[in-house]
């Protein structure tokens, strides 16, 4: 991100493997360099969760959201550096990865409250780095002012000392919005997935490597009555 330059669709694919690993909690302070981490109440989130049998033919979201209008700017901006505009693919704002956002902090749910704890101060810490480095905020500052911001959080392997805290939020809000963006139509795209398609004509079977793996993992269970996939006839 140095320099102003948007990080590539292709480094983000890369992250995703990334996404699934946290930083160790030994690594996380508090102190910073730059601007401290805020000290932000969380009024409590009472709305419903969805219960035991939700709608899913007309599917509602029944908790309030939560974010602020200065949050959500906040949050696009984040987003847009994570998944830019790249050639012919959308940036993460133009499909609804920030209300996304909005909707997981707001859930009323141990995990998704856990992570409001951490983002929304996260977001406020962001707004004030930003203002100080820049006298901007976040949304506002250029597009270097914002790689520069983002350089010190961005890496898990060049966090800045004192910036563990905000290299946290960064990382959790980087794994939501790779999640996010990557189960839309426009993502599946991106990463070649066919998703709900049907297919025509007869099932061809797995491919002979799989079929070995497969027969293979069989094997190790030791199940009882099963049997490897017949990639001669394409039925499994």
């Amino acid at each position: 991100m140095s320099g102003g330059v948007i990080v590539d669709r292709r480094t983000t694919l890369a992250w995703l493997a990334a996404t699934l690993s946290v930083l160790p909690e030994s690594a996380r302070g508090t102190g910073l360099e730059g601007t401290k981490w805020p000290t932000v109440t969380l009024l409590p989130v009472k709305g419903p969760g969805y219960g035991v049998d939700p709608d899913l033919a007309d599917p509602k979201v029944p908790w309030p959201l939560t974010l602020t209008q200065v949050e959500l700017r906040a949050t696009a901006a984040l987003c847009d550096m994570i998944l830019p505009a790249d050639g012919g693919a959308s940036a993460a704002s133009a499909v609804g990865v920030p209300a996304f956002v909005d909707e997981w902090v707001s859930a009323p749910y141990p995990a998704q409250q856990r992570d409001r704890a951490l983002i929304v101060p996260g977001l406020a810490w962001l707004d004030e780095e930003s203002t100080r480095r820049t006298g901007k905020r976040f949304a506002d500052a250029s597009a270097a002012g914002r790689s520069a911001i983002c350089d010190d959080i961005a890496f898990r392997d060049r966090v800045k000392p004192g910036f563990e805290k905000p290299a946290a939020f960064f990382a959790q809000v980087r794994r939501i919005t790779l999640r996010a963006y990557y189960s839309t139509a426009e993502g599946w795209e991106q990463i070649g997935y066919l998703g709900n398609t049907p297919g025509e004509g007869p099932y061809p079977g797995p491919t002979p490597e799989a079929a070995a793996h497969i027969a293979q993992v069989i094997a190790s269970l030791g199940l009882p009555g099963a049997h490897a996939p017949d990639v001669s006839s394409g039925a499994t």
